[in-house]
């Protein structure tokens, strides 16, 4: 039986022979082969087996041997280990091993002389209950695939299997850099390079995280055109180059110069060899394990970072001659790729080819098919003092469109800035490339100057009236905190204005998709032309401007619904986005849409996997800010609260960790909110007066309703009513003319803690439940949860005969759904029991947080239950109900108890003892109480190690 085990388990190893690996990242899958072992491992009287443990160097066969004799040891099976190529070491004398017992036997493929006739005498005559493993690299065998030599004569008895270890999948190597670099500097971009670089080989892959670590920019030293590879892989490689022959070496040194996946043809051409030669020197150079056939006639290396360490160790001469060679093999071909023929032409020293190859590439419809080649090719015309600038400036504005619609890296950008700086250049031309740049530093790398280069760009371009649109619908957009709303709609009225100058009908329709996305941002009440609604979808035409402008306008308008509470619109807006075009011509829209889609699934209460899949798309271009607001989200509610302080920037870096406002403001609102928890009121009301003032600033009052609440909480908490009262009086006021579902619960949430606070709780009970019921309505169960709980809080409060008389007296439909059901239910129902209503409140609204993982939002409704409720078994608290048996202990021994587990969870996620008491109204000595037994029964070394669920525990 064959497997070929491609798990991110096995990070070991090669060269050396040391075990290199370990189990550190805890991203093992089951063990293979672990029922074949476990079957001939189960007693003395077992068939013999042997497993043939098979691998190129750095794909874990270390660490999956040291797993495998580890299983051994816990299936009471002895072990024994023999590793021939360290020296000096004999075999093993099995004769006195009693069965059953594994031994392995490790790297074959550099065991001394007498090992392999050591190993088939063994073999021949094994003993029931024994399993060999033997481990080698394939390709450094005498024989390919014989590790015991020709024939080696086993018995029938012998059970055989091969284990072979290949590459990792993309998958693996992603786990491991977000396990390294952890999810703010590490990115599938990041990840996805990473793996290419390193062929998916483990070993390797680690070695590249390992120097990544270091880095302050783990990105951008993926992005460089010469990345150095790892030591281990250098003297790997030399060892290997040792071995071959002279037409192996040449073909070799031909494939690191090309690059890439090459033909036979060119290979040979490189290398400077014939046919009969160059065949058989391929034939040499893939048994050897260092290139390997990627498809049909070509070829490449099997590591492809190996190149880098080839072509270091060639001399100058020979680089040179080898990349002349290149350079001619290439433009020989129908399709010429212009820039890498100015590559190899630079590298082969020939300048006066190397500039005529750069102008050629300037005018090449395909230049931009690497676009990190590209960059390469501008800086190094930019280091000339004989620049030829036009050439610069063609290449230059084909890199920026390319840039814009792809995910260009920091690199892109820099290179572009110093184009800008060239006096060759006409103002056309740098005005397009400004704008392209200027839009790239504003929307995928959250670079404030982003800006300033689009207004300059509108100054340059007044030849360019397409252009000048494409700017001014830019500068209008108003999710961008720089501009307040009367801005953008002063952008937005030159941008018409340019359009219906120009009369072309995709400027046209830029100037109304841009109105339709503020028209959507601000919930304007009253129709607008440019409305999502009305907009065409793209057809993926040969209108590339067409296509974008109405991509990014669904994308804009999805996100803004998504903020305002209208989630199914949002739905809709994001399946209208998701088009073929944009799929293949614009992956940074795709990005953005993909982190819209994590903020949806947050509003609806999908959150199974959202904080893993979160993490892994925390670096990415286009999805940062979405995975951060959603992680913050998750770690507030579930308490891990060390997380959100990780998360969570210092109050001066908002605008800029946070650059669309919308998403600021909702990042402030759940900062009030921890610090509220937390009892920071000086770090709360910092917090409010800040975002209340940007708010505004801004002036499109429904994205208020994502902070509204907890401001007004926290200038209550620090006895601010006034500053309260006129900040909800200014948030309804903005309301008037605009809608949103968010904002408007939001509104009547604020409405409700101020009726609270002045202790008229019928009133908030009615204010709450109104506002839970607008997030029933809208899909979103934690804010309805949240609201659900207030309201039950107020009723419990309000629960004496007089203030029950008065809420009956009040208007039924804002009494709370608890209140709306006794008023369905005919006159009298729960007439004895006033506290039922808020009690079902309370009680649906911990379902909620439990089924959603809220585990501190429903540690806090579980305290208020235990402290309002009245005497009476209550459903919430029926788990709880074995924790008060009197005065007497429970007999729960090793096991916590279920207040033990709501503290340690706590605990857990970072929170002091005084925060866990005010969570779940005990005292704070209580607390201190029961961490000290939490820690003696769970044995943890620190409170970051205690147990988070009941599971855990």
């Amino acid at each position: 039986m064959s497997t070929n085990f491609r798990s991110a388990a096995e990070s070991a190893l090669p060269s050396g022979g040391a075990v290199t690996g370990d189990d550190r990242t805890g991203l093992f899958q089951p063990l293979p082969g672990e029922a074949f072992l476990r079957a001939s491992l189960a007693g003395a009287e077992c068939r013999p087996a042997l497993v043939l443990l098979e691998g190129g160097a750095g794909t874990g066969k270390t660490t999956l041997a040291a797993r495998w004799a580890r299983a051994a040891a816990d299936w009471d099976a002895r072990t024994l280990h023999h590793t021939p190529a360290a020296g000096g070491t004999a075999p093993p004398d099995l004769t006195a091993v009693e069965a059953p017992a594994l031994l392995v036997v490790e790297d074959v493929h550099r065991a001394p002389d007498g090992t392999v006739p050591w190993l088939r005498a063994w073999l021949r005559e094994a003993r029931p209950g024994f399993v060999t493993v033997v481990s080698y690299r394939p390709a450094e065998l005498p024989y390919p695939a014989c590790p015991l030599g020709l024939d080696p004569e086993l018995p029938p008895a012998l059970r055989i299997r091969r284990e072979r270890l290949g590459p990792w999948e993309r998958e693996g190597t992603r786990a491991l850099a977000l396990e390294v670099l952890g999810p703010e500097r590490s990115s599938e971009r990041l990840a996805d390079r990473l793996h290419l670089l390193a062929g998916g080989n483990p070993q390797t892959v680690r070695d590249l995280l390992d120097v990544l670590a270091e880095t302050t920019d783990a990105a951008a030293a993926l992005q460089d055109e010469e990345v150095e590879p790892p030591v281990r892989l250098s003297q790997h490689i030399a060892a290997r180059m040792a071995s071959l022959g002279e037409e192996a070496t040449a073909l070799v040194r031909a494939a690191a110069v090309l690059g890439g996946g090459s033909r036979e043809r060119d290979l040979r051409r490189v290398a400077g060899l014939g046919r009969s030669a160059g065949g058989a020197g391929l034939v040499r150079a893939l048994r050897s394990g260092l290139l390997e056939e990627r498809a049909p006639d070509r070829y490449g290396f099997t590591i492809p970072l190996a190149a880098s360490a080839v072509l270091a160790s060639l001399p100058g001469p020979i680089r040179c001659t080898l990349h002349r060679r290149a350079a001619d093999v290439l433009t020989r071909g129908g399709e010429v790729s212009w820039v890498a023929v100015a590559h190899h032409e630079r590298l082969g020293g020939r300048e006066g080819a190397w500039l005529r190859a750069a102008e050629r590439a300037a005018d090449d419809p395909n230049a931009l098919a690497d676009p990190g080649a590209a960059v390469s090719l501008l800086r190094s015309l930019l280091g000339r003092p004989d620049l030829p600038a036009r050439a610069a400036g063609r290449l230059a504005l084909g890199l920026t469109r390319n840039a814009l619609l792809t995910l260009p890296s920091a690199g892109t950008v820099d290179v572009l800035g110093q184009i800008l700086v060239l006096s060759q250049l006409a103002d056309e031309v740098r005005g397009e490339i400004r704008l392209e740049r200027g839009l790239v530093l504003n929307s995928q790398l959250c670079r404030s100057e982003g800006k300033a280069e689009t207004e300059r760009a509108v100054s340059e371009l007044r030849a360019r009236p397409d252009l000048r649109v494409r700017a001014l619908a830019a500068l209008a957009n108003p999710l961008s905190a720089v501009y307040g709303l009367d801005a953008n709609l002063h952008w937005w009225e030159r941008a018409r204005a340019t359009a219906e100058a120009s009369g072309d009908p995709t400027d046209l329709l830029a100037a109304r998709a841009v109105r339709g996305t503020i028209a959507v941002a601000c919930g304007e009440r009253r129709r607008v032309p440019g409305r999502p609604g009305r907009l065409p979808d793209p057809d993926g035409g040969p209108d590339s401007r067409r296509n974008e402008y109405l991509t990014r306008a669904l994308s804009n308008a999805a996100c803004c619904a998504v903020f305002n509470g209208d989630l199914r619109q949002a739905a809709v807006l994001l399946r209208r986005s998701a088009t073929p075009w944009a799929a293949a011509a614009a992956p940074f829209i795709t990005q953005c849409d993909r982190g819209t889609e994590l903020l949806l699934r947050l509003e609806r209460g999908e959150w199974s996997g959202l904080g893993r899949e979160s993490r892994g798309l925390l670096s990415g271009v286009g999805t940062r800010v979405d995975a951060r607001l959603v992680l913050l989200q998750l770690g507030l509610a579930q308490g891990a609260w060390e997380d959100c302080v990780t998360l969570q920037p210092g109050l001066e870096d908002m605008p800029r960790v946070f650059s669309q406002f919308p998403y600021e403001v909702s990042a402030a609102g759940l900062r009030i909110r921890m610090a509220v928890a937390r009892q920071n009121t000086a770090e709360a009301i910092a917090s409010a007066d800040r975002i209340w003032h940007r708010l505004r600033a801004k002036g499109v009052w429904v994205w208020a309703g994502h902070a509204a609440p907890w401001a007004v909480e926290a200038w209550l908490l620090a006895g601010r009513e006034d500053t309260a009262r006129a900040a909800v009086a200014e948030f309804a006021a903005g309301l008037r003319a605009h809608h949103s579902r968010t904002a408007g619960a939001a509104l009547l949430r604020c409405r409700a803690l101020l009726a609270e606070h002045a202790g008229e709780h019928p009133e908030a009970r009615g204010l709450f439940g109104r506002a839970a019921l607008v997030h029933e309505r809208s899909g979103a169960p934690y804010r309805r949860a949240l609201d659900l709980e207030a309201a039950g809080r107020c009723g419990l409060v309000a629960r004496s005969p007089e203030a029950g008389a008065g809420a009956e007296a009040g208007d039924a439909a804002e009494a709370g759904p608890g209140a709306a059901a006794e008023a369905e239910a005919g006159p009298g129902a729960g007439a004895g029991d006033p506290a039922e209503g808020p009690l079902r409140d309370l009680e649906e609204a911990l379902r909620a947080f439990a089924s959603l993982g809220a585990s501190w939002d429903a540690l806090r409704a579980r305290g208020t239950l235990r402290e309002l409720a009245p005497s009476g078994p209550s459903r919430a608290l029926a788990g709880d109900a074995a924790d008060a048996r009197g005065r007497g202990r429970p007999a729960y021994g090793d096991a916590l108890s279920p207040r033990e587990q709501e503290v340690a969870a706590l605990a857990a996620g970072g929170l002091t003892n005084r925060e866990i008491a005010g969570a779940l109204h005990l005292s704070p000595r209580t607390v201190e109480q029961h961490v000290y037994r939490i820690m003696r029964k769970t044995h943890a070394v620190s409170r970051r190690h205690l147990p988070t669920s009941r599971a855990d525990s």
